[in-house]
């Protein structure tokens, strides 16, 4: 079950929204993207949207898993697709807002997408389990959950170092 949100920018947008805006801008430049992919550049575009904008950009979690940051709502939505490329976006439930009307949230997608875009779900991968990345001071632990805050602590560091 979806329930949409009035204020996305602040509490957040649905995933399928934020994994539909990475596709499309796959799909612009004719690539095609893997789930791994596209849950890495969700999360990382949530991190600095946390970092940067002080807000959230998605209002769905992250979850620790063993292959890095996951989204639990995209992975209930892909399943066990693995590394076969992403064909068509996302349903999005009626009712749930999408990013046309929050240009600084769409900007931090572009940005991400013009930083990370290019590189493989292993190069990503790599980039998310890094020491110190939120995923490595979560798994592990009793809860896989990312919190916000972790999040966000880690990439304003991330955006001051650049």
């Amino acid at each position: 079950m979806t329930i949409a949100i009035d204020n996305p920018q602040r509490t957040g947008y649905a995933a399928e929204v934020v994994a539909n805006a990475f596709l499309s801008l796959a799909r612009q430049e004719g690539r095609a993207l893997t789930q791994m992919q596209v849950h890495k550049l969700v999360f990382i575009a949530h991190g600095f949207t946390l970092a940067l904008l002080g807000r959230p950009l998605m209002y769905n979690t992250v979850h620790a898993w063993r292959g890095g940051p996951v989204v639990r709502r995209l992975w209930q939505l892909w399943g066990e697709r693995g590394t076969r490329p992403i064909e068509e976006a996302l349903p999005v439930a009626p009712g749930e807002p999408d990013l046309g009307g929050d240009p600084e949230a769409s900007d931090v997608i572009r940005s991400v997408w013009e930083a990370y875009g290019r590189m493989d779900g292993l190069e990503l991968s790599r980039l998310t389990h890094r020491s110190g990345s939120p995923w490595s001071q979560v798994y592990g632990q009793p809860t896989d959950l990312i919190p916000d805050q972790v999040t966000r602590e880690y990439y304003t560091a991330l955006a001051r170092s650049a």
